[in-house]
């Protein structure tokens, strides 16, 4: 507040200063003169004022003109070096500015993007939503968050949006930084998609705990009960009994086979999404 009117209030001390104490100076140092001539000092005095006055003007002036172009250009070229997308829309949504990073991400040149609106970089799928959006927002007319958008190519890439409401050529517009989250997106997917397989190797891994202390229970004790009978058995019984433990053998073999290839099944998938993921 204090720089706005510093300079007005340094030249309002010193005209006060010159207008009241000029000509009692001048009186008293050319007392001796006529009065034509003490009046042709004072107007001297009045056009020195003034010339001095211009010039300082002038000086200051031309300062606050530099301080305002440097200034200008040095958030143009924050603007425009921004390694992440910018622009600026007005209220009818149409693009204003962008930057170099927003033409190099996009694919679409200066003057292309420049004839576009904010709805044209939006994927179909998103055109009802942001929409909505916008009507919802109309009066904040911010756009936030994560959408997909697309480049000039026809392919598209997720972004987060975070928008900042300014005054650009006396109109009011929005100032827009878009970050690509495509590769976090991604990776997100692939953590998730791991995520629901690990629940499913838990589930056949409970599966095969279940098994091993359910169905290999039930031929493992066939056995053991058949060789116990096996010592006392008479020559007649000892073949069933045989038989029984052949098939009893089979069973809880099949059951290991079984449970060794879910195992084996899950290892290999397991190692390939390790692999996949980089983790």
């Amino acid at each position: 507040m204090f720089q706005s009117v510093k300079i007005p209030l340094y030249f309002l001390v010193i005209g006060i200063c010159w207008a009241l104490f000029s000509n009692p100076i001048i009186t008293f140092f050319y007392r001796h003169l006529a009065q034509t001539e003490q009046d042709s000092y004072r107007s001297l005095n009045d056009l020195i004022f003034v010339i001095v006055i211009s010039y300082v003007l002038y000086v200051k002036i031309k300062q606050q003109q530099q301080q305002l172009t440097k200034s200008e250009e040095e958030y143009r070229q924050l603007f425009e070096s921004n390694p992440n997308p910018l622009w600026i829309y007005n209220e009818k949504f149409q693009f204003v500015k962008v930057n170099n990073a927003a033409v190099e991400r996009y694919g679409y040149s200066r003057k292309k993007f420049l004839k576009m609106t904010i709805d044209d970089i939006h994927s179909e799928v998103e055109d009802e939503m942001l929409n909505n959006y916008l009507k919802q927002n109309q009066e904040k007319r911010t756009l936030t968050g994560i959408w997909s958008h697309l480049k000039a190519s026809g392919g598209t890439f997720f972004v987060s949006i975070i928008s900042y409401p300014i005054l650009f050529n006396d109109e009011h517009c929005m100032l827009v930084m878009a970050t690509d989250i495509t590769e976090l997106i991604e990776k997100e997917k692939k953590l998730e998609d791991a995520y629901k397989k690990l629940k499913t190797y838990n589930e056949v891994l409970l599966q095969i705990a279940w098994s091993n202390s359910h169905e290999l229970r039930r031929p493992l004790c066939s056995i053991l009960s058949l060789v116990s009978l096996l010592k006392d058995a008479n020559s007649k019984d000892r073949e069933e009994f045989l038989h029984l433990l052949e098939i009893s053998s089979t069973e809880l073999d099949d059951v290991l086979k079984q449970n060794n290839i879910k195992v084996t099944e899950i290892e290999k998938v397991q190692e390939f999404d390790f692999k996949y993921l980089n983790i």
